[in-house]
């Protein structure tokens, strides 16, 4: 959506406001998109926002409030009057309810809890004893299931009976006598096979699933995989107890990529948007790392000062420093990235390490000898220096290896450790490349230029 359309949304329904004309502004906003309404909503005073949530219908108005963050949604809900409210909580999706409890105060959520529903405290409830990471945390409890050996007639009537209640109507669920799923039926197949066949005898048996209890990222990753716009979620005795849709995991990847990118620049996820967060939030989040960095880059200052006589002899190798740095940061980062990306997409695992490491090793050593070689004539035309050329060019050489070495086995160290990839990448190997490249340069030099150490 554009801004400027968002802009018009506004304009038009603040002209309205103005004149009052409240009927022509609720039929406008039956136009909408929930989206939409939820931009408006974003960009109102309160109370304009609680007059157009008192004017859109309840189903629009709920699914306008999930496009806010939780705390607007809480002000919102307790500022309207208690009928509007309430419609408006029961229509929406439980999944939704139980996300908003969760991320609010306690206080304020047992404010919410008055209000829902009695029919669905249970299964709010249910929904929230999974931990919110988990694909137990994102799964809906609005699908359709059917008994194994129902007909196709006797489950045409259950979905007219329960269908309008359910978000997820595109796939019937088969379960058996202890509700363990054993099948899956799409609306399609359900609507051209005979009435009276047994659903066992059409529906699907080889179903992905996902357990209740695994992470999110697995259920991304199954969905991603598979090509699935709906994942079933099952607990450890395999019975169904809800449903994961494309709309609940496109938001979970928009999640954890923000979080990788984060980390790969250093910093601990913001748990808000960067212009909402604070001055003190920003700064806990990246004064961590950026010490631990200034610490590490302190070995560097002192391997300068024990190479001083090294650098005092041969003035000319102070020139090539930060290139031989900077191009072994760049290709431990570039080998960091394909293997994070590898390992998050589940094409590489744990035990590929001695493959990429070959593999690397290989690669480097071509890219080594390229880079070497316009170095040396780089070095050359610079200095004058036959000498200094053949110490750069054998320097970028052996530093573009163990620089991509470093970074593709760093991942995999963490990993290893249960810790984020991300963490080992940009920041990390760019200090542990610098230390390397000069210890290399100097020694290389020592020994090529037959100097004092």
């Amino acid at each position: 959506m554009e801004q400027r359309n968002i802009d018009f949304f506004k304009e038009t329904v603040e002209e309205m406001l103005e004149k009052q004309d409240l009927e022509a502004l609720r039929l406008y906003l039956e136009e909408l998109h929930p989206y939409e309404i939820g931009a408006l909503l974003d960009e109102l005073e309160e109370s304009e926002q609680l007059v157009i949530l008192s004017l859109t219908l309840p189903e629009a108005a709920a699914e306008a409030l999930e496009h806010l963050d939780y705390d607007d949604q809480y002000r919102l809900l307790d500022h309207l009057d208690e009928e509007s409210a309430s419609k408006i909580i029961a229509a929406m999706g439980r999944d939704a309810i139980a996300d908003l409890l969760m991320a609010i105060h306690p206080n304020k959520a047992q404010e919410i809890m008055a209000m829902i529903p009695r029919e669905y405290l249970e299964s709010i409830k249910f929904l929230m004893s999974y931990p919110e990471d988990s694909a137990g945390g994102i799964m809906s409890l609005d699908y359709i299931q059917a008994r194994q050996y129902w007909t196709i007639e006797r489950v045409i009537e259950h979905f007219r009976k329960v269908g309008r209640k359910q978000s997820v109507a595109n796939y019937i669920y088969i379960v058996d006598a202890v509700g363990k799923l054993v099948g899956v039926l799409s609306l399609k197949e359900l609507l051209l096979n005979e009435p009276k066949t047994k659903v066992e005898d059409v529906m699907h048996t080889n179903i992905i699933t996902v357990l209740a209890t695994a992470d999110q990222e697995e259920a991304a990753k199954l969905m991603s995989q598979y090509d699935l716009m709906i994942l079933p979620v099952v607990n450890e005795q395999g019975r169904l107890v809800g449903v994961i849709t494309a709309d609940d995991i496109m938001d979970v990847i928009e999640e954890e990529d923000t979080e990788d990118i984060h980390r790969l620049g250093g910093s601990q996820p913001l748990d808000l948007p960067y212009l909402e967060s604070t001055l003190t939030t920003l700064f806990s989040k990246r004064i961590g790392w950026l010490v631990v960095l200034f610490a590490t880059q302190a070995v560097t200052s002192n391997i300068l000062k024990h190479y001083e006589g090294v650098l005092s002899s041969v003035v000319a190798l102070t020139f090539f420093m930060p290139l031989l740095a900077g191009v072994g940061g760049n290709s431990g980062t570039q080998a960091s990235s394909l293997i994070i990306r590898g390992l998050a997409l589940g094409e590489i695992t744990i035990q590929d390490i001695a493959v990429i490491l070959f593999k690397e090793l290989r690669v480097s050593a071509l890219i080594g000898i390229v880079m070497g070689t316009i170095g040396y004539f780089f070095a050359w035309t610079v200095s004058g220096s036959t000498g200094v050329a053949t110490v750069v060019a054998v320097t970028v050489t052996v530093v573009l290896i163990v620089s991509s070495t470093i970074g593709a086995i760093l991942p995999i160290v963490g990993r290893a450790f249960r810790l984020d990839p991300a963490v080992f990448s940009a920041p990390l190997i760019s200090t542990v490349v610098d230390i390397t490249s000069l210890m290399v340069y100097f020694n290389i030099a020592i020994k090529l230029l037959k100097l004092g150490g």
